[in-house]
C-alpha cells in the first residue's frame, strides 16, 4: 500500500475513533462557570462605567470581560482536560487541531470589530451612538464559532449556538436595549442554562 494512503487511512481512523468520545468530555460545568463570570462581568461594568468617566471606564471594562473570557475559557479547558484524563485521551488531537482552526476566525473577527467601534467612539464621540453594537457583534460572531465547535461536542451547542445567533440578530436591530440585560440573558441566562442541561445529561 502507499505509505501516504496508509497515513491517510490511520488519520481518518483516529479521527473515526475520537469523534464518540466527545460527548462525553465536554464539560456541563463549565458552562456554569462562563455564565456566573459573564453576570460577574456585566455587574462589574455597569459599576464602573457608573462611577468613572469614559475615557478611565474604558480601559477599565476592556479589562473586566477580558477577565471574564479568561475565566470561562480556562474553566472549559480545566474541566475538559479532567475529564479526558479520567478517560485516558491525550491533551492534544487533530479533532482539538480543526476545533482551533475552526473557532479563531469568528473570535478574531469578533475582537477586531470591537477594536473598531471603541476606536470610533473614542476618535469621534460626538458621531452616532455605536456602543450598544458591541454586545450584538459578541453575540454573533460568538454564535458563529459555537455553531463551528457543533461539529465536534455535543447537539446543545448547536441549540446554544441558534439562541446566540437569534438574540444577536434581535439586538442589531435594536441596539438601544439595555447592554447589560442582553449581555446578562445571553452570556449568563444561556450559558447557565446550557451548563445545566449539559450536566444532567452528560455529567459535570
Amino acid at each position: 500500500m502507499d505509505p501516504q494512503r496508509a497515513s491517510e487511512q490511520l488519520t481518518a481512523i483516529r479521527e473515526l475513533m475520537e469523534r464518540p468520545v466527545k460527548y462525553s468530555t465536554q464539560s456541563g460545568l463549565s458552562g456554569i462557570i462562563a455564565g456566573l463570570a459573564a453576570l460577574g462581568g456585566c455587574f462589574a461594568d455597569f459599576y464602573v462605567s457608573k462611577t468613572w468617566p469614559p475615557e478611565q471606564a474604558i480601559p477599565i471594562n476592556i479589562f473586566v470581560w477580558a477577565g471574564v473570557l479568561a475565566v470561562a475559557f480556562g474553566g472549559a479547558v480545566i474541566l475538559t482536560r479532567l475529564r479526558e484524563r479520567r478517560q485516558g485521551m491525550p491533551f492534544w488531537s487533530n479533532v482539538k487541531k480543526r476545533i482551533l482552526r475552526t473557532i479563531l476566525p469568528p473570535f478574531i473577527a469578533g475582537a477586531g470589530m470591537t477594536a473598531a467601534i471603541v476606536y470610533r467612539e473614542v476618535v469621534y464621540p460626538h458621531g452616532p451612538n455605536m456602543w450598544g453594537m458591541i454586545p450584538a457583534v459578541w453575540m454573533l460572531f460568538y454564535g458563529v464559532a459555537l455553531w463551528q465547535i457543533g461539529e465536534f461536542g455535543v447537539r446543545e451547542l448547536r441549540w446554544l449556538a441558534t439562541a446566540f445567533l437569534a438574540a444577536g440578530l434581535v439586538c442589531a436591530a435594536d441596539f438601544h436595549t439595555c447592554p447589560y440585560l442582553t449581555m446578562g440573558v445571553t452570556f449568563g441566562g444561556f450559558h447557565l442554562a446550557y451548563g445545566t442541561v449539559v450536566c444532567m445529561r452528560y455529567g459535570g
